[in-house]
């Protein structure tokens, strides 16, 4: 097939270049312009072509609490909104993916039904420690992105790590090659808060104050005092304060030590959540209002290295429990992020084009070992492609999710522009007018280079 006329997010390209893309047996292997026709042809003219998405922090919950999602919904989610590669959390899936066996075990149910690729993260929980720094990270290390940990763990199946469970952590991760992901904030501050502020009464407001910038920050920079001590690879996830981010941009010169933010953290703030409740109770939740410019101005910089959902999605019930401290803390997220960051962050003139590929697609994919195929339009590249209509605004609507989960805090916002189709290793997965048109299994594991 060739993609003809589109504008093409190509790699070292700021604002994009109109060309075509000829695909073959799944793979870019030519870039140019007027290619020869020498198969089907697709017009792109007026389209913006990007790398299909890389979203590397997913809770599909498989198997295990599929009530809230399974891998089916939540990769078709994930079609729906551009991404074609997702990595799947190990901390809510029954049982916790902390030993290769259980990873194993998920594997063989997930694999079944993904729309689109998929890689997993390993855990080293409160109870997995003890064998994760024995044997259990080696025989996890082939067949995983990274290694997920908690500071702080609302989680009974997956707990915490104290500081020096994860130093010991952190150095097992840098002998096995693999980096530590974790969970920021401050297990003694969120503890005492969090006992202080449920006395006071039942908002928004107090479950901010419960876990805020403070948290956050205390967290942040014990991670990454120890990861320069023990030379390890450290990602910090969901980052939501500006000071944090400024943390892990003061010591990235190795590129050893990185973090992330989410889209709810770049549009909402504590104000949002006060006004919205519920819908946009997240872990760690919104900040003040000052801290979503510097996130922005971050993200464009390279100071924070992209941009992934925190997909976690539930049924209704559990958002509506008649209390914020008991309504359940997570979003659906992955079927947003694109055309979010297409909209508000390339059309509104925050990020360039080369930019948004960057942080929905390459950076990930250099960050976790899997450059060699995925996160760039370039030939020898799987042909993973989200093409944008710059020119259709869309209306989010959380009833049109292929997600399980249907309450975003998103609802009712316009987007700038919209997704017109998704390419998989170049069959198309979804369309615009027809929906999610591949089937449960089109997706494939996959792991990072030289695993």
């Amino acid at each position: 097939m060739i993609l003809r006329g589109g504008l093409l997010a190509l790699p070292g390209e700021e604002h994009g270049v109109v060309g075509d893309v000829r695909i073959s047996q799944g793979r870019i292997v030519e870039i140019g312009e007027d290619l020869a026709d020498d198969g089907a042809v697709m017009d792109a003219r007026g389209l913006v072509v990007l790398p299909g998405g890389i979203d590397s922090h997913v809770h599909f919950n498989d198997p295990g609490y599929t009530s809230r999602e399974d891998f089916y919904c939540g990769t078709c989610a994930a079609a729906a909104g551009g991404i074609t590669t997702v990595v799947d959390m190990p901390c809510t899936s029954v049982p916790p993916g902390t030993s290769r066996v259980h990873l194993m075990e998920k594997l063989a149910v997930v694999k079944r039904k993904a729309v689109v690729d998929f890689g997993f993260f390993g855990g080293v929980s409160g109870q997995s420690y003890q064998d994760a720094v024995g044997p259990g990270m080696a025989e996890m290390a082939p067949s995983v992105w990274g290694f997920k940990t908690y500071l702080t763990s609302g989680m009974k199946t997956f707990e915490r790590l104290n500081h020096w469970q994860f130093r010991s952590c952190l150095e097992r991760a840098a002998e096995v090659r693999r980096p530590v992901l974790v969970h920021a904030e401050d297990f003694d501050y969120v503890q005492a808060a969090t006992a202080a502020c449920t006395r006071r009464g039942d908002s928004p407001r107090l479950f901010y104050q419960s876990r805020p910038e403070t948290a956050e920050n205390i967290a942040v920079a014990a991670a990454v005092e120890m990861a320069e001590e023990t030379g390890a690879s450290l990602h910090v996830v969901h980052v939501g304060s500006a000071r944090a981010a400024a943390l892990v941009r003061d010591r990235a010169a190795s590129g050893r030590i990185t973090c992330e933010t989410a889209p709810h953290y770049l549009n909402f703030d504590v104000e949002d959540f006060v006004a919205l409740g519920a819908p946009l109770k997240v872990t760690p939740p919104v900040k003040a209002p000052e801290n979503r410019a510097s996130l922005w101005r971050f993200l464009a910089e390279g100071s924070i290295a992209f941009v992934a959902s925190d997909h976690a999605p539930c049924q209704d019930k559990d958002k509506k429990t008649g209390s914020i401290w008991t309504d359940y803390s997570g979003i659906p997220g992955t079927g947003t992020l694109m055309p979010y960051l297409f909209s508000e962050g390339y059309l509104a003139g925050r990020l360039s084009l080369g930019r948004l590929a960057e942080v929905t697609s390459g950076a990930a994919a250099r960050r976790y070992g899997v450059a060699e195929r995925k996160g760039a339009l370039a030939p020898g590249r799987d042909a993973d492609l989200a093409l944008f209509d710059p020119g259709r605004p869309g209306v989010v609507s959380g009833a049109l999710f292929p997600s399980k989960g249907k309450i975003t805090p998103f609802e009712g916002m316009t987007l700038r522009g919209t997704l017109v189709a998704t390419f998989l290793r170049g069959e198309m997965v979804f369309h615009r007018d027809r929906g999610v048109v591949a089937p449960p299994g089109t997706g494939r594991f996959v792991t990072p280079a030289g695993a």
